[in-house]
Parts: structure tokens; C-alpha cells; sequence
């Protein structure tokens, strides 16, 4: 029978075996770091930027000059130049003088403010007007303001972000260091199963689930391989299992995890060697019948037969798993806040992962249960995320407002 475990002590599990999984590292080209995660923190090596520069267009400066005017008391100061971009200054601004400067031009020196377009008079005659007053440093990015030389600006284990390539670019980095990519080797199991490509007979299905967890696996930036059907036989499934444990880091195995005479998932993780098994059974709806194990560092994940249950499970548990070995931070899933539509009772003794669909409803966000049985996996089409219901609830209410956690 089942070793239920719950859920917090399933993801405390996964963190106390796999934290310190041995990632390895490489080197890409900047333009195909996207998605990767970086291997050791980035330090800045010079200060960005590295000069001042204004943030509007205007004109240069010194601050004292503009203090007390107004559009009836304009500050008049001899124009004596003009800044080019990408251009270094050469003259420098003195009291009673001032230059033009676009959007991201560098200050000329003796300059310490910017007084924007809008608030000047140019009437051609060399002398520029100035109806508003500016503080040192106003519309001014100073040297190092946006990173400093030996600045920590990305960590270890963060996964880069369009924005992040940007700031490596910004950095003078051509070739990213980063952790080498997860390997993943999906089987699916059970004499039911038939490929995708065969028309099934009788009671035979079709192989759903190499594809879902494929596909949940190349987002999370693993790189993914299918190992196929294995038939209800301990030494196929034995023989495909220990294959994939020594070409990959992590395996996954849908079917057999469920009690029964035929079922040998168990058996035959759990005899790959230490620690093996590490839990079998999470008390959470769907998806009960999910096994856990540890073979040397790597890690093996029986996930339930049922279509819907699996895609739940490995966007949950297998999720953690991954970000867990690669080191990263748990950052925030994306969701949204919506009204739930219908009363829904909930009170199994588990946690319940709910899969919701969202609709507008005039201003209002609503999220609806898509009711079905676990095996149907036309639940996940219509899915658009689940809302996580904690054990102790008995469930929610029509018009509550709950989070919804995307897809």
C-alpha cells in the first residue's frame, strides 16, 4: 500500500535529496543564452554607464544658474555648443553658459542639470531661455547609476530573461557561462498503450503522455528524449529504466504507479540501486498514486497513468524537481486573481490542485472548474490553470476570490 506523504513534506523531500545535484557548465554565445541558467554570478566590469549622460533632450547646465526663475523671470544663457551622440564634449559648461544635449549624450563638463525642451526659448540669437529651475543631478544618469564596477547584477542559478540578455549585452559579454542543460528520458508504460501513430483496438489508448510531459519538459529548458512503450513486464521495464537512468538526469515513467498485480514501477525503481524509493503516494488530488526515487544523484519520477493527473503532477512536483537539481531560486509562477464561478466542496484529507478555465464576465475575471473524470485529458485542453486548495479547507465559495496559477 501506499506511504502517503503530503504534500510540503514531498517538496521538503525533493529539497533534501536533489539540492545539490552536480550541474554541469558551458559556455554559449550571447545570442543563444535565452532560457539558460546562468553557472556562476555576473559582476560588472566597468561602470554602466560610463559617463554622465542626460536622460531627456535639453540643455547643460550648472544647476545655480536656473535657481529662482520662471516663465515671467526666464534665466538667459549664452548657447555655446551642441553635444552629438556617441560624441565626447569638448568644451566645458561655465557659469552663465549653456548646450544643447539629446536623450543619451554626454554631460559636458561643469555641467551638473538638464532643463528639458519644454521649458526653453531659443529666439535664434545665440542666448537660450530657461523658464524652469533644475537641482544638481536633475535629468542626469551619472556615472555607475545603473551598475557599478564589480556590481553583483545577476546570481547564480537565475534563468536569463530577454531583459537579462540585454543587461549582458550592456555588460561587453559575448559568451554567457552557464549550467548545461538537464537531460529528461520519458517511458511510458502499460500492454494498453499504442504509439500515436497506430489505431488503437479494443481497449488500447493512444500515448499521451510522453508528449504531455515532452512538451512541459523542452519549456522548463530540459532536453528531452523519448524512450517509448514498455509493456507490464518487470525486465523490459527494468532493462529501458536502467538505460535511460545512465543517459539522463532525470527519468520519468507514466503508468504503473497505482497498487496492483501488474504494477512493477515500484519494484523496479527502487531495485536501481541506493537510496531508491523515496516516497510513494502524495496525498493531493489528482494524482495520489505519484512515486519518487533517487538512483546515485539522479532522480526517477513515477507519474500516474491518467493523461490529466500526469500533466498536474509534473507541473507541480516534477516542476520543483527540476528547478530544485539546477540550483534556482523558486521564483513566482505566473497567475492571475479571478471570482470563483460555482460553489465547490473539496474535503478529500488531501490537497486538491483544481483546473479552472477563465472567462470574462463584464469587469470581472472568472475562474471555472472543469469538472471530469482524472482520465480525461480534454480537461487540460479547456484548462487555462488551477487553483490550489489547501487540505484543511472544505472549499471554496461561489463569488470568492482565488489565485490562479497558469498553465
Amino acid at each position: 500500500m501506499f506511504d502517503v506523504k503530503s504534500v510540503r513534506e514531498t517538496f521538503a523531500l525533493i529539497e533534501t535529496h536533489f539540492s545539490n545535484y552536480p550541474m554541469e557548465k558551458e559556455t554559449v554565445p550571447l545570442d543563444q543564452c535565452l532560457g539558460r541558467i546562468l553557472s556562476r554570478d555576473i559582476a560588472a566590469r566597468e561602470d554602466m554607464p560610463a559617463f554622465h549622460r542626460s536622460s531627456v533632450d535639453g540643455y547643460a547646465v550648472t544647476s545655480k544658474d536656473t535657481f529662482g526663475v520662471s516663465e515671467s523671470m526666464p534665466a538667459q544663457l549664452r548657447l555655446v555648443g551642441e553635444v552629438k551622440m556617441g560624441e565626447k564634449p569638448d568644451f566645458v559648461i561655465r557659469s552663465g553658459e549653456s548646450a544643447y544635449v539629446p536623450t543619451g549624450g554626454e554631460l559636458p563638463q561643469g555641467a551638473d542639470g538638464v532643463v528639458m525642451m519644454e521649458y526653453s526659448e531659443d529666439f535664434g540669437d545665440g542666448d537660450i531661455f530657461l523658464n524652469k529651475s533644475v537641482a544638481p543631478g536633475n535629468n542626469v544618469i551619472f556615472r555607475g547609476d545603473d551598475v557599478a564596477v564589480d556590481q553583483v547584477v545577476l546570481q547564480k542559478g537565475r534563468r536569463i530573461r530577454p531583459q537579462d540578455l540585454a543587461m549582458l549585452a550592456g555588460l561587453g559579454l559575448a559568451v554567457v557561462p552557464v549550467q548545461k542543460k538537464l537531460k529528461i528520458g520519458i517511458i511510458s508504460t502499460g500492454d494498453e498503450v499504442v504509439g500515436v501513430e497506430e489505431t488503437p483496438i479494443g481497449a488500447q489508448v493512444r500515448d499521451m503522455n510522453s508528449y504531455g510531459v515532452l512538451a512541459l519538459s523542452q519549456g522548463l529548458g530540459l532536453e528531452a528524449a523519448l524512450y517509448g512503450i514498455v509493456k507490464d513486464d518487470f525486465d523490459r521495464i527494468d532493462a529501458t529504466v536502467r538505460k535511460a537512468v545512465e543517459e539522463n538526469d532525470v527519468v520519468a515513467i507514466s503508468g504503473g504507479s497505482s497498487v496492483g498485480t501488474k504494477d512493477v514501477t515500484v519494484k523496479v525503481i527502487d531495485g536501481l540501486g541506493a537510496p531508491g524509493l523515496l516516497l510513494h503516494g502524495i496525498a493531493v488530488k489528482p494524482g495520489k498514486p505519484t512515486i519518487l526515487g533517487k538512483v546515485g544523484e539522479k532522480a526517477v519520477m513515477g507519474l500516474p497513468g491518467h493523461p490529466a493527473s500526469a500533466f498536474v503532477i509534473f507541473q507541480i512536483f516534477g516542476k520543483h524537481l527540476i528547478r530544485t537539481m539546477e540550483g534556482q531560486k523558486e521564483g513566482f509562477a505566473p497567475f492571475v486573481e479571478a471570482v470563483l464561478g460555482v460553489n465547490y466542496p473539496s474535503n478529500h484529507g488531501r490537497e486538491e490542485y483544481l483546473s479552472v478555465s477563465l472567462q470574462k464576465n463584464g469587469e470581472e475575471t472568472l475562474a471555472m472548474p472543469v469538472f471530469g473524470k482524472s482520465g480525461m485529458i480534454s480537461l487540460m485542453t479547456k484548462a487555462d490553470g488551477y487553483v490550489h486548495i489547501k487540505r484543511e479547507s472544505e472549499g471554496l465559495n461561489k463569488g470568492q476570490t482565488v489565485q490562479v496559477t497558469l498553465f
